[in-house]
């Protein structure tokens, strides 16, 4: 099969809602990109790419809705006993699960009452009175992050029902996050709207050193070759590609001109500044020394 024709083929499905800018920088990068490999290595690519999901704004507000009426129907989610939250970082630095939890407000026709971006922030008297804790993300590449996030969390979930809604979960994701929340006796449903399995999980030997060497040629970093902590994870969304997605797509280097480039955080001015000046001091103290 011929690698130009299946990627037309995958950006028309990407686009059957929107064309949006990142597919049009994914048409106008994908000769520069292909042309790094050779036939053999553009044959694995071909099989990479036909399970590459991406996800516009578009189709995102329509799996959203989905999302929302199947843990109506199968929750019961209701303003009487459910909470709607974000998966914060740990920094509390802005993610995509903010993103996400503001779009479900937008579609969901639940009152603004019922949503609440840190759970710790509820008071004890109406914490009890709540029995269902739903959470929304983008994605869930190894669950590691979730289940760390549920463990930092002040609030008993004692007798309560915690929901997870993505968008795209790696078969083993699931598994793990139900496994580990399973041993603090944690109860947790995952609703997903599409489940895939690693990316690289019915490939042969030859074809995974094939991927490995590819990767190394194209300086992809190693903690990323098969995505943040070997997630295999093969999507990417309207507002960024995940690090769990295979680094080949996303990871930016001297030889490696990604289809789906993923959105470097970058420092405010006034953090830059500070860390500046600690610079300039230490460099002074530096020669001092000398």
């Amino acid at each position: 099969m011929d690698i130009n024709d299946i990627f037309i083929a995958c950006a028309d499905k990407w686009a059957k809602d929107e064309l949006d800018d990142r597919i049009n920088f994914a048409l106008d990068n994908f000769d520069e990109w292909i042309s790094n490999y050779d036939k053999e290595e553009k044959e694995l690519l071909v099989k990479l790419l036909q399970n590459f999901d991406y996800y516009s704004h578009s189709s995102i507000v329509a799996i959203m809705e989905q999302l929302n009426l199947k843990i109506l129907k199968e929750y019961g989610i209701s303003s009487e006993d459910s909470v709607i939250s974000v998966v914060r970082k740990a920094d509390g630095k802005l993610n995509s699960s903010y993103e996400y939890w503001l779009l479900h407000r937008m579609i969901s026709g639940f009152g603004k009452g019922m949503y609440c971006d840190s759970i710790n922030d509820i008071a004890e008297e109406y914490w009890k009175n709540i029995h269902k804790v739903v959470y929304l993300d983008d994605c869930c590449g190894t669950g590691e992050q979730f289940t760390k996030f549920i463990k930092r969390q002040q609030k008993s979930f004692e007798n309560k029902q915690i929901i997870l809604v993505v968008i795209e979960a790696v078969e083993d994701a699931k598994s793990y996050i139900k496994s580990e929340l399973a041993k603090q006796g944690l109860n947790v449903e995952i609703v997903v709207y599409n489940t895939k399995e690693k990316a690289l999980k019915n490939m042969i030997q030859q074809e995974k050193k094939l991927f490995y060497k590819m990767s190394q040629k194209q300086e992809i970093f190693k903690d990323y070759v098969l995505g943040f902590e070997k997630a295999e994870a093969l999507m990417a969304f309207y507002n960024n590609t995940p690090n769990d997605t295979l680094g080949l797509f996303w990871f930016m280097s001297k030889k490696n001109k990604p289809i789906f480039p993923r959105e470097l955080e970058e420092k405010p001015g006034w953090k830059l500044s500070n860390e500046k000046k600690k610079r300039r001091s230490r460099e002074q103290y530096e020669s001092k020394c000398q």
